[in-house]
């Protein structure tokens, strides 16, 4: 039994440290965290960091990559961005945007300040933290679910002199519900999902030697 307990554990620990890795460890009532405008974007915030280590690989295999995506905006960018940062990797960046996407919304859900604090920029963990004070002043509680993340797609990418901003549109199921102090359902189902759409924008420094992207701002759809 004392066994079993340890493997379950090393388990857990892998499993954690594979999502952080994928995009870092720094590396009211409403089910969903706030609508946070995009903050400064600064190696004193809060970051996600983009890969576990840099990846070398075919240059021209990379480019092959870049020249299939279809959007002549976003196949611009990612060329930008390349040529600044050789580790750059839109797909490698997608996985990692789901990942945190995960994880980000569970920590908020649980009111988990510690994990938005190693996942957020300064401006918009602020407004995360206001929406879970304000929900536990009231006495609510959130029982959310994520049940599936069926698009995760970069609709925008920028690099401003040294910063690369990406967008991500995210769609998603999501169980969510609201309690209050006594316990009784004030808001959602408990037996229905509810399709989500987010946009989410994350920001990086490509000339640090840090590979972390930073959470600066998200909306709805």
């Amino acid at each position: 039994m004392f066994l079993d307990i340890i493997v379950l554990a090393a388990i857990a620990a892998f499993i954690f440290l594979r999502l952080r890795s994928e995009l870092g460890k720094k590396t009211g009532n409403e089910p969903m965290p706030p609508a946070a405008g995009r903050g400064s974007v600064n190696q004193q915030g809060r970051t996600i960091e983009g890969y576990s280590e840099p990846v070398e690989t075919d240059p021209h295999v990379d480019a092959d990559v870049i020249d299939l995506e279809e959007d002549p905006k976003l196949r611009r960018a990612y060329a930008d961005i390349r040529r600044k940062d050789s580790s750059f990797d839109p797909g490698q960046f997608i996985v990692g945007a789901q990942a945190a996407y995960r994880m980000i919304l569970e920590a908020f859900w649980e009111g988990d300040r510690d994990t938005l604090n190693d996942l957020l920029d300064k401006s918009v963990l602020g407004q995360f933290e206001t929406a879970i004070d304000s929900r536990e002043e009231n006495g609510f509680t959130l029982e959310n679910r994520l049940i599936d993340i069926s698009g995760t797609r970069v609709i925008a990418a920028e690099l401003m002199s040294d910063t690369a901003e990406l967008t991500v549109h995210f769609t998603s199921a999501i169980v969510a519900v609201t309690r209050d102090k006594s316990g009784h359902i004030i808001e959602g189902d408990a037996s229905d999902a509810v399709e989500t759409n987010d946009k989410w924008t994350f920001a990086r420094d490509i000339k640090s030697e840090d590979l972390s992207w930073t959470l600066v701002a998200t909306r709805a759809a």
